[in-house]
Order: structure tokens, then C-alpha cells, then sequence
């Protein structure tokens, strides 16, 4: 679930506010406060982005766990290339990403590791 300090600091990295419980007390001069229309849609946006940007997290994970394979003095595999490729497309062959009722992600297909 996406916050409403997480949707504020999205909008408006550097305006000054505060947030008391669900209020909002916005300080900057210089940046107009946002309405709760403009809050409302972003939440839209952030919560859409949500599955795709986990499924990037954790695919970037994974690609870190084998970087060590592709070091110059490793020789690589292809299934292990392979398995880096799979990781690296996830995002583009994964359109229906979703997440559960516990935010878990769904309906992603995640390439089997091979033997390093």
C-alpha cells in the first residue's frame, strides 16, 4: 500500500511540510500544496507502478547473487548467460505482474538457476 508520505516526497522531493496523522501542514512558499485530487492520482500511479518496480527489485537481486560468474577470471556457462538474459528481459516479458492480497508478486515467470 502506497503512503501518503510516499506519494508527497514522489511529488515534491523538496517542498517542506509536515505530516500530523492524515493531516497535512505544507510549509513551502515556494511549491503550491498539492490537492487531494493531485494526491489521489498519484497514489493511482505509484500503486500501478508497484508490481514493476518489485519485480525490478528483485530481479536486480538475483542479478547481483551471479554477478561472480561473468568476472574475468571465471569462465561463464551459457546456461549461466542465459539465466542472467532471463533475468535482464523479466521486466518486458512479465505484463501482467500483479501483486497479491499480501503483496506478494504474481503472474511472473522467474527463470530456473542453473548450477553454477
Amino acid at each position: 500500500m502506497i503512503t501518503k508520505l510516499e506519494v508527497l516526497n514522489a511529488m515534491y522531493p523538496s517542498a517542506k511540510w509536515v505530516l500530523r496523522g492524515n493531516e497535512l501542514e505544507w510549509l513551502d512558499s515556494i511549491q503550491t500544496e498539492p490537492t487531494e485530487e493531485e494526491i489521489q492520482v498519484k497514489i493511482a500511479e505509484l500503486t500501478a507502478a508497484e508490481p514493476l518496480r518489485l519485480l525490478r527489485e528483485q530481479r536486480n537481486q538475483l542479478l547481483s547473487a551471479t554477478d561472480w560468474w561473468v568476472l574475468p577470471d571465471r569462465t561463464v556457462t551459457q546456461a549461466q548467460l542465459d539465466y542472467r538474459q532471463a533475468l535482464r528481459d523479466l521486466p518486458t516479458n512479465s505484463p501482467n505482474a500483479a501483486l497479491d492480497e499480501q503483496c506478494n508478486l504474481i503472474n511472473v515467470t522467474w527463470p530456473t538457476k542453473p548450477e553454477a
